[in-house]
C-alpha cells in the first residue's frame, strides 16, 4: 500500500505542476491580449477623429480620447450614458435618429453631417459615419461610429456662401448686364438684368449657351465676337450689339468684353458687361430722321426760291428776236444781280436782238439799282443786242445822268406797248432791206 500511495502522490504533484504551468500560460496569454487590446485602444486613441461604440439601447460602451475630450467626460463616466445624458436635447435627438436607422436597418450611414457640442459651449459640425456591429449569429447588437470635425469647413462654406450672396447682391444692383462665360461658351453666371433679358431665373443661367437663350442669328454673332476675344486674349471695348429679349423687345447694348485668365495665364473664359443704350439709339435715329427732314425742307425751300426767282424775273419772248423783262416790286442789290444774270442768259439763249426792261411796276430805284440796270444794258450790248428801258421816271433819269455813264445805245420808251411797237417796226424795216 505504501508503494501505491507514493505513486498517487507523484501523479498528483505532476497534475498540480501542469495546472500551474497552464495557469501561468493563461496569465501570459491574458497579459498578451491585454497588451494587444491596450495597443488597439492606443491606436484608436491616436486617431484625431472621434470613435465610439454604442449598444442596442444606445448606451455608450466606448469612446476614444478625441471623443471623451470633446464631450469633457472621462471614459469611465461615459460608459452606460446615452446621448441625452451627454448632449443638448436637439443634438441628442439628431444622433439617436441616425444611429437607430443604422441599427434597425443594418445599413451603414456614411458622411452624415450632424451638429456637435464644442468644448467652448458652441455648436460645431461633424461628418459622421456609422456601421452596425453584429454578434456571431449576425444579430445587430450595437454600432461603431467615427465622427470627423468639419466645423472649420462649414465655417468656410458659410463664409463663402455669405460672400457669394454679397457678390450676387452687388451684381444684381448694377444697372447693366453682367455675365461670365467659359471657354466652351457656356454661361457660368449672369446677374438679374441678364437673366431678365433672357427670360430665365438667375439660378438657371449656369450651363446655358447663347443658342439656348437668344435668336439663332444673334447667338451666332455673340459667339463669333466672344470667340475672337478668347482666342486673341484681346478685349473688345464699347462695341454695339443688338439683342431680342425674351419678351420680344429689341434692345441695343454697349458691350465691354475681356478675357478671363487662370493662374497660369491661360484664357479660360471671358467676362462681359453690357449697358442698355436703346434710348440713345432711338434719339440718334430720331435726330437722323430730323436731319433728313430738315435737308428735305431745305431742298424744298431751295426749289421754292428758284421758282420765286424765276417768277420775280420773268423773261417773255414777244417777237422772233425780242424779249421782255417786266419788273414789279422793290429791287434790292441781290435781286438786281439776279436780274442782270437772268437777262444776259436769256439774251444768249434766245439769240435776241432786243431786250425790253419794263420798270413801270418798280416803286423806287436807288443809285445801286440804277447802276445794275446800266450794267445790264452794257452786258446786253456785248452780246450784240440792244436794250429798251420802259417806265423811266424823272427821278430815275436824274439818277442815271448822275452816274455819269455813256447813254449811247440806250433807248427809252414811255410804256411797254410803245416799246414792242418800236421793236416790231424796226424788225419789219430790217426784213424789207
Amino acid at each position: 500500500m505504501s508503494g501505491d500511495s507514493t505513486g498517487s502522490d507523484t501523479d498528483f504533484v505532476h497534475r498540480i505542476a501542469r495546472l500551474e504551468a497552464d495557469l501561468e500560460a493563461a496569465h501570459r496569454r491574458i497579459a498578451e491580449l491585454e497588451r494587444v487590446v491596450e495597443r488597439g485602444y492606443g491606436m484608436v486613441d491616436a486617431i484625431p477623429a472621434m470613435v465610439y461604440f454604442k449598444d442596442r439601447e444606445h448606451r455608450y460602451q466606448y469612446g476614444n480620447r478625441a471623443f471623451t475630450e470633446r464631450i469633457r467626460v472621462s471614459a469611465e463616466e461615459m460608459a452606460g450614458k446615452t446621448d441625452y445624458d451627454l448632449f443638448p436635447p436637439e443634438v441628442a435627438a439628431a444622433y439617436l435618429a441616425d444611429d437607430e436607422r443604422v441599427m434597425a436597418t443594418g445599413e451603414p450611414s456614411l458622411g452624415i453631417e450632424l451638429p456637435v457640442s464644442r468644448p467652448d459651449g458652441t455648436i460645431g459640425w461633424v461628418s459622421n459615419s456609422a456601421v452596425p456591429y453584429r454578434d456571431r449569429s449576425g444579430a445587430v447588437v450595437g454600432m461603431v461610429g467615427i465622427a470627423i470635425d468639419i466645423t472649420r469647413r462649414k465655417q468656410i462654406e458659410e463664409a463663402l456662401r455669405r460672400n457669394q450672396e454679397v457678390q450676387r447682391a452687388l451684381l444684381d444692383t448694377i444697372p447693366a448686364m453682367v455675365y461670365l462665360k467659359d471657354r466652351q461658351h457656356r454661361y457660368l453666371l449672369g446677374n438679374r438684368v441678364f437673366a431678365d433679358a433672357a427670360g430665365i431665373s438667375v439660378d438657371e443661367v449656369e450651363g446655358k449657351t447663347d443658342h439656348d437663350l437668344f435668336l439663332p442669328e444673334e447667338a451666332e454673332a455673340y459667339i463669333a465676337d466672344d470667340e475672337q476675344v478668347m482666342a486673341t486674349g484681346e478685349p473688345h471695348l464699347g462695341i454695339e450689339e443688338k439683342i431680342t429679349e425674351a419678351n420680344g423687345r429689341v434692345t441695343w447694348l454697349m458691350v465691354y468684353k475681356a478675357p478671363f485668365h487662370d493662374e497660369q495665364g491661360r484664357v479660360t473664359g471671358m467676362v462681359g458687361i453690357a449697358f442698355d443704350v436703346t434710348a440713345r439709339k432711338e434719339m440718334e435715329e430720331a435726330l437722323r430722321r430730323s436731319q433728313a427732314e430738315q435737308q428735305a425742307l431745305i431742298e424744298q425751300q431751295a426749289q421754292l426760291l428758284a421758282t420765286i426767282r424765276q417768277l420775280s424775273t420773268p423773261v417773255l419772248p414777244v417777237a422772233q428776236d425780242a424779249l421782255v423783262l417786266p419788273l414789279i416790286g422793290d429791287i434790292d442789290t441781290a435781286r438786281s444781280q439776279q436780274i442782270v444774270e437772268t437777262l444776259l442768259n436769256s439774251v444768249q439763249r434766245y439769240r435776241a436782238k432786243w431786250a425790253i426792261i419794263d420798270i413801270t411796276g418798280v416803286p423806287l430805284v436807288d443809285t445801286a439799282v440804277a447802276n445794275h440796270l446800266i450794267q445790264a444794258t452794257q452786258g446786253v450790248a456785248l452780246l450784240g443786242a440792244r436794250t429798251i428801258l420802259v417806265g423811266v421816271s424823272p427821278e430815275l433819269a436824274q439818277t442815271i445822268v448822275g452816274l455819269g455813264v455813256d447813254l449811247k445805245g440806250l433807248i427809252s420808251q414811255s410804256d411797254l406797248r410803245s416799246a414792242i411797237a418800236f421793236v416790231l417796226k424796226r424788225s419789219q424795216q430790217r426784213s424789207f432791206v
